[in-house]
């Protein structure tokens, strides 16, 4: 069989492979970069591998979402957690995703909720199409008042810079 176009063909694959190495880059782990002072007064700033952010101690807990069918567990690191280890002096967080999207916080609202930067869901590792790769998540089951629109507001998908102010 003779290829009626073997450049068009050749075109194709190129592109086709293009395509293919792009969506894979998008499978690899995308780091979480923290950035403050810390209690020393110290400029901090960090670039967090995943990996990196499992080696933190570890919470996990079930809750329902409303942007989930069902209830779900979720693990991984808390924001008290984080800013503790990197020892981080903070009144308030402002909170980065993919798309641009921001939210500040208090260390007061962090303290009161205890937020999760989640890195998994049912024991899955967070993907950008399902919210990740980092989702902040508060448990709607331990604080069923953090349901209303402006906490869940706070709860950013797809998170990939937290700036401790």
């Amino acid at each position: 069989m003779q290829l009626a176009c073997p450049k068009l063909t050749i075109r194709c694959l190129l592109y086709c492979f293009g395509l293919f190495t792009a969506f894979s880059a998008w499978s690899q782990s995308i780091p979480l970069a923290l950035s403050g002072t810390n209690q020393a007064g110290d400029k901090l700033s960090l670039v967090l591998e995943r990996d990196q952010l499992e080696q933190l101690p570890q919470s996990s807990f079930s809750t329902h979402l409303p942007w989930l069918e069902q209830s779900a567990t979720f693990e991984g690191v808390r924001l008290l957690t984080l800013l503790e280890h990197f020892k981080l002096s903070a009144s308030k967080l402002k909170l980065l995703a993919l798309n641009d999207y921001s939210v500040e916080i208090s260390h007061d609202y962090i303290k009161q909720y205890n937020p999760l930067v989640a890195i998994k869901q049912d024991g899955q590792y967070l993907k950008v199409r399902d919210y990740g790769p980092y989702w902040v998540i508060i448990s709607l089951n331990e604080h069923p008042e953090a349901a209303k629109t402006k906490h869940l507001a706070n709860m950013v998908w797809q998170l990939t810079v937290i700036e401790v102010q």
